[in-house]
C-alpha cells in the first residue's frame, strides 16, 4: 500500500469535523439540502485527496508556497547578513583608533 503524498493539517481537519457536526443542524432546518450536503461531505472526505494528487494541483500549490516562503527567508537572511557585516565593520573601526599619548599606559 502506498503512502499518501500529504496529510491534512489541523485546520482543514477541524473544519471537516465541524462540518460533520453541522450536518445535524442542516438536517433539522434544511432537510431539502441535506442530500447535497452529505454528498459534499463524502466528496471532501473521500474524493478530494485523490483528485488533488491526480491533477497535480497539490504539487503546484506546494511548489508555489515553497517559493513564497523561500523568498521571505531570503529577505530575512539578507537583512541579518547586512546587520552582521555592519557590526563587524563598526567593530573594526572601533579597534583601529589610535591611543592618545597623553593618556596613562593602561587606559
Amino acid at each position: 500500500m502506498r503512502e499518501p503524498k500529504f496529510e491534512w493539517g489541523p485546520l482543514p481537519r477541524g473544519i471537516y469535523i465541524g462540518m460533520l457536526w453541522f450536518t445535524i443542524v442542516i438536517g433539522w432546518h434544511f432537510t431539502n439540502l441535506l442530500a447535497y450536503y452529505v454528498a459534499l461531505l463524502i466528496f471532501l472526505g473521500i474524493g478530494l485527496r485523490p483528485l488533488l494528487e491526480i491533477t497535480k494541483l497539490y504539487d503546484f500549490f506546494s511548489a508555489l508556497s515553497e517559493k513564497i516562503e523561500e523568498g521571505r527567508w531570503k529577505k530575512i537572511n539578507e537583512n541579518r547578513r547586512r546587520e552582521v557585516q555592519r557590526a563587524e565593520r563598526s567593530k573594526k573601526y572601533k579597534s583601529m583608533r589610535y591611543k592618545d599619548p597623553k593618556l596613562p599606559k593602561d587606559w
